[in-house]
């Protein structure tokens, strides 16, 4: 699959991944609390949709992680060298 976005997205997006998974929230669960379709979550999971600094913070409140923490662990994944896992 090619991707249409920065490797610096991709890790931020892989960030709010991890966040979902490590919550054990599936795609639709998250969908179910954001007001959207489980297909939304699905695209930009595998970065075929962008998202903009209002729908980032939506998610982060969905997950129960503070924004600033979401940043951290993007810019700590930065510095290790972009562990992206997708």
């Amino acid at each position: 699959m090619s991707y249409i976005y920065e490797p610096e997205y991709r890790i931020l997006v892989d960030c709010l991944k991890t966040c979902r998974l490590q919550t054990k929230m599936t795609q639709q669960e998250l969908a179910d609390m954001l007001g959207c379709s489980q297909t939304y979550v699905s695209k930009y999971e595998q970065c075929q949709k962008r998202l903009d600094i209002i729908e980032v913070r939506k998610i982060c409140n969905c997950l129960g992680i503070d924004l600033i923490e979401l940043i951290s662990d993007f810019e700590e994944r930065l510095r290790m060298g972009g562990n992206y896992n997708g």
